[in-house]
């Protein structure tokens, strides 16, 4: 069976970790060998971030992220085994396979101490020079602007037009 490079992110529980984080990493990395993996990288990927939303009554988690190699047919194996041993301190966990044709630059990104900064600083939003501004509509001298046509605006998949809406009666308008 093939060997496949994979990347697990971590959340962990942030009161564990400051109490037991050595016990907590040595767990992770049991999982993985345990199923005959080979761990490359293991590094914490932010310290005690504010959850989005509580997860198992957690409202911080700490964020930790494993590269490693194992049999592709073992994955489903230790996912199942960490879901079953890691409930106390596990509260969520997600596998990607990694591309082979960005390996290495990934584990050269992760090997770094600036590695995470580098990664979430490439995930903002920044606009491509190939984007395009739409055209304004509704001031009729700019460039490129479409002409007020007058009534409903056409179905594009070649039905009729729909029918206007009635606005909606509040509350007090209601008859009695």
């Amino acid at each position: 069976m093939p060997i496949e490079l994979y990347e697990t992110m971590y959340v962990l529980d942030a009161g564990k970790m400051s109490t037991e984080a050595d016990a907590v990493r040595t767990a992770l990395h049991t999982a993985i060998e345990k199923q005959g993996g080979e761990i490359l990288v293991s590094r914490p990927w932010n310290e005690s971030q504010k959850l989005a939303f509580p997860i198992k009554k957690q409202k911080k988690g700490y964020f930790h992220i494993a590269y490693y190699r194992m049999e592709s047919t073992k994955q489903a194996a230790m996912e199942a085994d960490l879901r079953l041993s890691a409930t106390d301190y596990l509260l969520r966990h997600l596998t990607s396979h990694v591309d082979p044709r960005y390996a290495d630059v990934m584990l050269q990104i992760a090997r770094e101490e600036q590695g995470s900064a580098f990664a979430l600083r490439g995930m903002k939003d920044e606009p491509s020079p190939t984007d395009i501004t739409p055209a304004v509509i509704n001031d009729p001298g700019a460039a490129g602007a479409m002409p007020d046509m007058g009534g409903p605006v056409p179905n594009l998949n070649g039905g009729p037009a729909p029918a206007p809406r009635r606005p909606r009666r509040e509350a007090a308008e209601k008859p009695e």
